[in-house]
């Protein structure tokens, strides 16, 4: 076959809506964690552990809120949305004018939070300053309509813009040495510009006035969509209650220290992803095309690499993790090196939970997730309530290893269809020093 062939096969890929759509994804991914990390980081050093403990403090709660007014239903709409597209508009609609209805609820739960907790007045400042993040989150259902036009690059588009310029305004907060406040009004103002910008270009070819409410349509929806609500605010709450319940129980200094280890770890998080989506499509292929055996070694390899891959990066960062909050945050955050030692190894479990759900995908054994991230919200709170008051935020780092472990792969030996699952996890951490490869 001429060369000229192949060439002209790999642009029509490059151009194929799905690449380009994922490409965009992964940019989008990407460019915020740069920046995210550069700028994130300069805050965190300019601010201190105390006040960069505050603001992550008021962040969790906004992340939770926004969880649960978006009923964790995003990935089901989309489907319902690509399945029924003659009702595409009184499908957004519903779920735009559902989510609208939780904002005063939730805004009335996070004022009695703060209220029982005796929070200062400060706190009740920095959370309204937040509150656009939560308050005009309902229209994130522009996004779902562009995932299902794989349209993905007019909202990375728009929410970079945004987070552009919110960084500008942070940068320039921390040339005028501005007051904390200020830092929190820059992560609102992002997320209003962020939301002009997707709503402009929705209006460009559609528009919101389209949209429709049907009661029966909520209904359904909601009676529908349940289990995946549960999960995904089950998994909201399991990466943030940690946060609440240090600033609850240890302080924001605290706080500070732990939410600097966590985002030297959120570092990697985007590996186990992307090698678990590049790798799904093999496994499918092999499951449907060659024989369990055959299966059975190419999960058993999968595992045994994202174990190897995991554990390569947590002794790396455990053994220069002085050196690595040094860099990164400077000495007021010399405490943070033990947190980062013990919440780094969090990666292992990690790495193999993800690559578990690949597993129960193929499987259709995807409702295991719930039970499994159910059990690790729940153990996680317990060791927090038990570790915090004793240990600070160390207790917490410890409190989310052990939940991980739990969560990610001895949960899956509680229920017989997953113990094979369980079974592969275990054989894949015995074998990390057999570098025999496999094909």
């Amino acid at each position: 076959m001429p060369f000229t062939v192949y060439v002209d096969k790999i642009r029509a890929r490059m151009h194929s809506p799905v690449l380009l759509n994922i490409l965009w994804l992964s940019f989008d991914k990407a460019s915020r964690l740069l920046i995210g990390m550069v700028v994130g980081i300069w805050v965190a050093r300019y601010l201190g552990p105390s006040q960069w403990g505050e603001l992550n403090y008021s962040l969790a709660i906004i992340s939770i809120l926004v969880a649960i007014a978006n009923l964790g239903m995003d990935g089901f709409l989309v489907k319902e949305i690509v399945s029924s597209p003659d009702k595409r508009n009184e499908i957004l609609g519903t779920a735009f004018i559902t989510r609208l209805i939780l904002i005063p609820l939730g805004l009335i739960a996070a004022a009695l939070y703060l209220y029982l907790l005796d929070s200062p007045v400060n706190s009740y400042y920095i959370l309204a300053l937040l509150s656009p993040s939560f308050l005009i989150a309902p229209l994130d259902v522009i996004d779902l309509d562009f995932q299902s036009r794989l349209q993905s690059k007019l909202t990375v588009v728009s929410k970079n813009l945004g987070y552009f310029v919110g960084a500008a305004i942070k940068v320039y907060f921390l040339y005028s040495q501005k007051s904390l406040l200020w830092f929190a009004a820059a992560v609102g103002i992002e997320t209003v510009f962020s939301y002009l910008f997707l709503v402009f270009n929705y209006q460009r070819k559609q528009s919101i006035l389209r949209w429709s409410f049907s009661k029966s349509r909520a209904g359904e929806l909601l009676r529908a969509g349940w289990p995946f609500m549960i999960s995904n605010i089950a998994v909201i709450l399991y990466m943030r209650v940690d946060q609440l319940m240090i600033g609850s129980l240890a302080g924001k200094v605290e706080l500070g220290l732990f939410s600097s280890a966590v985002k030297v770890t959120d570092i990697f998080v985007f590996i186990p992803i992307a090698v678990s989506g590049s790798y799904l499509s093999t496994l499918v292929k092999v499951k449907k095309e060659a024989s369990d055996l055959i299966f059975i070694e190419k999960i058993h390899h999968f595992f045994v690499w994202m174990a190897r891959l995991s554990i390569l990066i947590a002794v790396s960062v455990s053994f220069f993790s002085s050196q690595i909050v040094e860099i990164l945050y400077g000495s007021q955050y010399s405490g943070a090196s033990a947190i980062l030692i013990v919440h780094i190894w969090a990666l292992v479990p990690m790495f193999l939970g993800v690559a578990a759900g690949q597993y129960l995908v193929i499987e259709n054994l995807q409702q295991y997730n719930v039970y499994k991230t159910g059990i690790g919200l729940l153990l996680n709170v317990l060791l927090n309530l038990l570790l915090i008051p004793k240990m600070g935020a160390l207790g917490a780092a410890t409190a989310t290893l052990v939940s991980y472990y739990v969560s990610a792969i001895f949960s899956n030996f509680l229920f017989p269809a997953t113990r094979k699952l369980f079974m592969h996890q275990v054989r894949s951490i015995k074998m990390i020093l057999a570098f025999k490869w496999q094909r």
